[in-house]
């Protein structure tokens, strides 16, 4: 008898948590999925795409503070390539507009996997609904 008395005191703290806790947490979500479209504005090969959108991947590049130099990079310094790209971050606010586009400067060396982004311009753009 004390075990199904037990049983029914956790099932009713288990249904009085569900009814608190749900509620609350669905008006606290926001429709901000994120997703990101990477448009890159030159011409560039296969490999140096995937690249840039693995740099790009979370939106907002990280500063990378270990590359590796060659010697020829050391010698010579970097042989840098230059591409402009757009990033737009779908739903990112709950109001109109929604989307954030940035574009950079993204620079690579040919030599080495020494690459860096220069934000250039930011604004919100109204792509979504």
């Amino acid at each position: 008898m004390k075990i199904k008395n037990l049983f029914a005191i956790l099932l009713v703290i288990a249904l009085l948590t569900c009814t608190f806790v749900i509620p609350t947490s669905a008006k606290n979500t926001t429709d901000t999925t994120n997703d990101i479209e990477i448009i890159i504005h030159d011409e560039v090969s296969v490999e140096t795409k995937a690249k840039i959108e693995k740099f790009f991947a979370n939106g907002e590049p990280t500063e990378k503070n270990t590359s590796t130099y060659g010697i020829t990079c050391t010698l010579l310094g970097h042989k840098i390539e230059c591409t402009s790209i757009s990033t737009i971050e779908h739903k990112v606010r709950t109001t109109s507009p929604r989307c954030l586009k940035k574009t950079y400067d993204y620079e690579e060396c040919t030599r080495c996997d020494y690459e860096k982004a220069t934000l250039v311009y930011s604004s919100y753009i109204v792509c979504c609904s």
